[in-house]
Parts: C-alpha cells; sequence; structure tokens
C-alpha cells in the first residue's frame, strides 16, 4: 500500500470515527451544533460537515430545533422486524381505507416512538408527522400502546432513569402508571393534543408473542376527531384482529 493510500485510508477511519462519535452523543431532545460540538470535542464546522452528511442518509434529522437521530438509524436498528412490516401493510392499507385519516405500524424505541410505518391522510386538512419533533411514548397514543404492553416495573425503571437524567421535564410516573392502567382497562390509547396543537390520536396495543411490543394508530385534525371515533376504534380492533392473525399464520405469533 503506497503512503498516499494509507493516509487516505487513515482520513476514512477518522471520518467514520468522528460520525460515530456524533451518534452517540445524540439523543431524544434534539441538540445545537454547539451541543454536540462541546459534547464530543470536534470544531463546531466538522460537526456542521459531518451532521450534513450523516441527514443526507437520513441518519439524523436535522431542523429549527436541532439535530437529533434519523427515520434511517431507527430503521437500522429494527432491520429484523422488515417480514413484520411487510407483513402487516395490508392490513395498514386497509386501515387507511376504513379511517382516511393518518395511520401507523409503530413500535418504541427507548422512550420515543419508532414508526415502522405509516400512511399519510389524503385530505386537505390532515396530519403529517414533523421530523424534528420529540415523539415520546408517554405522550404520543401510539407511545402508550406500547407501555400498555410492558409491565409496570419496567415502564418504572424506564422513566425512573430518565427523571434522574437530564430529562428537561420529569414524567410524572405515577400518573403515567394510572393513565397506562387504563388503557390496558379500555384497550385504547389517547393523545389529545399532548404530542401537537390541533392533533387527535387513538392507538391500540398489537401483541406479537417472542416480539417487542406494536401499536396501530389513527391521528387527525381535532375538528374531525371526536365525530369519527366509534369509527376509528371499530376500524382498529378489526386491524389489530387482521394483523394478528397474519403474524400467527407466518409463525410471529
Amino acid at each position: 500500500m503506497s503512503d498516499d493510500e494509507q493516509e487516505a485510508r487513515g482520513q476514512g477511519v477518522q471520518a467514520i470515527a468522528r460520525a460515530a462519535a456524533i451518534l452517540r452523543a445524540l439523543g431524544p431532545a434534539p441538540m445545537s451544533l454547539g451541543e454536540i460540538a462541546r459534547e464530543t470535542g470536534l470544531p463546531r464546522s466538522t460537526v456542521q460537515r459531518i451532521v450534513d452528511a450523516l441527514a443526507a442518509e437520513q441518519l439524523v434529522e436535522a431542523g429549527a430545533r436541532g439535530v437529533r437521530p434519523g427515520w434511517g438509524l431507527q430503521r437500522l436498528a429494527t432491520t429484523g422486524e422488515v417480514d413484520v412490516v411487510a407483513a402487516i401493510r395490508p392490513h395498514l392499507e386497509w386501515l387507511f381505507e376504513q379511517t382516511r385519516e393518518t395511520v401507523d405500524f409503530s413500535t418504541g424505541q427507548g422512550r420515543e416512538v419508532v414508526f415502522l410505518d405509516r400512511i399519510i391522510c389524503d385530505q386537505t386538512l390532515r396530519v403529517v408527522p414533523l421530523i424534528d419533533r420529540p415523539r415520546a411514548l408517554h405522550v404520543m397514543a401510539n407511545g402508550k400502546a406500547v407501555l400498555a404492553s410492558m409491565d409496570d416495573a419496567a415502564i418504572t425503571k424506564l422513566y425512573e432513569a430518565a427523571n434522574r437524567g437530564r430529562a428537561a421535564r420529569p414524567v410524572d410516573l405515577r400518573a403515567l402508571l394510572e393513565e397506562i392502567a387504563e388503557v390496558r382497562r379500555t384497550g385504547f390509547a389517547f393523545d389529545h393534543e399532548g404530542h401537537a396543537e390541533g392533533v387527535h390520536a387513538v392507538g391500540l396495543p398489537v401483541r406479537v408473542i417472542g416480539l417487542r411490543p406494536y401499536a396501530l394508530s389513527v391521528a387527525a385534525p381535532s375538528c374531525r376527531f371526536e365525530a369519527a371515533l366509534a369509527r376509528f376504534k371499530t376500524a382498529l380492533k378489526e386491524c389489530r384482529m387482521r394483523c394478528e392473525a397474519e403474524l400467527g399464520h407466518i409463525g410471529y405469533a
């Protein structure tokens, strides 16, 4: 190997190491370029350049609120669930046809919701998820549905750690456990403008033996939500039954 080749290889390894350092520094809350630079010890200009490259590959989301882990990184973390998502897709399309609102199939990663698949409403007034908005499990309907499939001890461990750390808004664990108990009792989780102003959502758990908890949800503008809620709940229950039957048929449940 020539000196030029060795130098190029060394630069490539350094670039990967710096990108990895930036990805490790990111948390659920968006971080500014300056915060990332301080956390990693890298020059701000270097952070900017690497963040731009990572954003182009959807490994980070860079918006007005800051930088956070991106859709591509989440998909890498859930690569083993591709078969599950493919199996669910026809039933998610059915749910969309029944509701004509934004629908999704989700799971949890840490304390955040991960969208595994979703279909956006095609009406003029519609719910479109923003890429740089936090997706907290304890706030969103699909997140609460995921938590409802976990036991109280696991939920407590998850949020006690967050409350001891750098959480900007500590979670009221007692209130959360009470709300999750209600989700288990009724079968449905709700988000009434907790995630975004003017947006309401309803979700329910999808339980698959041997795999992580999943959820289905429907999100709609507040002006349409209440009038259509009974229809949403009926469609969600039917869709869950279809999903669980499908997953059982291919050997997942």
